[in-house]
């Protein structure tokens, strides 16, 4: 059984997400919060494997909560959910430590997808939503231009991979390597790039169009 919590101000979307997700047999909603205050203040109280979080809330918004929570327990794997697909949310809500990005427009099955993916140690980018952000990305600064940075093929199948969500296990498997091979690949490229998570491996390889979609 997958545990959710779930957090958003419109009691609306919070009651349809949750009927979404009580459909799917092996889906439990533990918690429901209207905002990132409440759900900081309770999240500790029930045993959620993932949360499910808007961004643009009173009180305290998602970012702030996101930051706040995975202070307090690293391991807690957040997903955000929102109405924009603007850079600028996106960004933040991965930096400060989200393990995915759903748009609310997304499907059921799209929804359903992100939970098992983070669940299971990887990451979800939605296919739509990563397709805006390479769109207006012009003009925006790098982290650090892609030409410049001497990337072997195995850490470019590493960042197109996990730009797809894969978690190290299915990276192993597909590049037919171990799981301790790949952590290690891993972090020398967080060195390299200056990302200090996986998120920021993501961002870069998407920021210097290391990956399409």
């Amino acid at each position: 059984m997958i545990r959710i919590a779930l957090t958003d101000d419109m009691p609306i979307v919070l009651e349809g997400v949750k009927l979404l997700l009580e459909r799917v047999k092996d889906f439990e909603v533990v918690a429901e919060y209207n905002n990132g205050k409440e759900l900081v203040d309770n999240i500790r109280s029930v045993n959620a494997d993932i949360v499910l979080t808007d961004i643009d809330m009173p009180v305290m918004d998602g970012k702030t909560a996101t930051r706040i929570l995975l202070s307090q327990d690293p391991g807690k794997k957040i997903i955000a959910l929102s109405m924009y697909s603007d850079y600028d949310n996106y960004f933040e809500m991965i930096t400060s430590g989200a393990k995915g990005f759903v748009l609310k427009q997304s499907t059921a099955g799209e929804l359903e997808k992100a939970i098992r993916d983070v669940f299971n140690g990887g990451n979800f980018f939605s296919s739509d939503l990563l397709h805006n952000i390479i769109l207006n990305l012009n003009g925006k600064p790098k982290i650090s231009e892609a030409e410049k940075v001497n990337l072997t093929d195995r850490e470019v199948s590493i960042l197109t991979n996990l730009c797809n969500g894969l978690s190290n296990k299915e990276l192993a498997e597909k590049m037919f390597l171990s799981v301790k091979t790949i952590e290690s690949s891993k972090t020398k490229l967080m060195s390299k790039l200056g990302a200090k998570n996986t998120s920021g491996l993501v961002i870069w390889a998407i920021k210097n169009k290391v990956v399409d979609f």
